[in-house]
């Protein structure tokens, strides 16, 4: 069971939010400000997944609370949610500079909840289970100086990113290139479009989808090619899908509209642990990872 940490200084609301959790199965984490939820996590016995956080609090408000969990070693890495009335571009600016990627804009209702939670906790639970397949596995591609890989499935794009991420003294950050080859598979090759994928993903139907559509005759001979090749001071990955491409330079920062979507950060994600440069129309990616 997933257990959920929220903090939130109006009661009623913090009740709220609870009881539509526990109804969709969660475990919850109660504060009614920031040190009380201090207090909680110094003192957690149960892994926490993910955590809710209302901005206006007192004595410590949630971007405090917010950064301080951003360094604390094990929790650095769970996806905070805040929730907060302000939802001008200057506010959700500061939220993802202090490592905010999820927003909820009060009041919320409890289907916008739910699928903000659950594409919180996927994606979290989705990045841990990779990096720890990375420990398990040795590094294939120790003597590998260039090679060049087509992909058609999701078990395809996991395999060669865990390999790759292999290669790489920080292998937290390089596992995030997962995205890029999943996005080149399911637009690129299946044609999913961005608002196709919101619905997807709210339903818990994504990959599902990717499979269904990998099925169909139109998309048996569609696959993403990756050409890889180490150097003494990096990896370099240029990764082409036989897509139309798409328009790539808004989603190399995070909009702050995207913020209250289940998915769209991806990227802008990517981008803050690797160099990386699209080409042409978009359905070619540069990729230079430092070893």
């Amino acid at each position: 069971m997933d257990t959920i940490l929220v903090v939130d200084d109006d009661s009623d609301l913090l009740l709220y939010i609870q009881t539509v959790l526990q109804i969709k199965g969660y475990q919850c984490l109660t504060a009614t400000n920031g040190v009380e939820a201090q207090t909680l996590i110094t003192q957690r016995t149960a892994r926490i997944s993910a955590a809710l956080v209302d901005w206006m609090m007192f004595p410590m408000n949630g971007i405090q609370l917010l950064k301080w969990i951003k360094k604390q070693p094990g929790l650095e890495h769970i996806p905070v949610i805040m929730q907060t009335a302000m939802n001008s571009p200057e506010h959700i600016k500061e939220g993802i500079e202090a490592g905010a990627f999820y927003y909820l804009i009060k009041p919320t209702n409890h289907e916008v909840l739910w699928s903000i939670v659950r594409a919180a906790i996927s994606d979290f639970k989705y990045k841990q289970e990779l990096l720890d397949r990375v420990q398990e596995y040795e590094n294939p591609f120790r003597l590998l100086v260039e090679g060049t890989f087509h992909l058609r499935t999701m078990d395809d794009v996991e395999d060669l990113a865990l390999k790759i991420a292999n290669m790489s003294p920080v292998p937290e950050k390089a596992v995030g290139i997962v995205e890029l080859l999943a996005n080149a598979v399911e637009y690129g090759s299946l044609g999913m479009q961005y608002d196709e994928k919101t619905d997807y993903i709210a339903k818990g139907t994504w990959r599902a989808e990717i499979e269904r559509r990998l099925a169909l005759p139109e998309h048996a001979g569609k696959y993403v090619e990756v050409r890889l090749a180490r150097e003494p001071d990096r990896l370099t990955l240029l990764v082409t899908d036989q897509g139309p491409g798409f328009d790539f330079e808004k989603y190399l920062e995070l909009d702050p509209d995207r913020v209250f979507h289940n998915h769209g950060r991806g990227i802008a994600m990517i981008k803050a642990d690797v160099d990386l440069r699209y080409l042409g129309r978009g359905n070619q990616v540069l990729v230079t990872i430092p070893v």
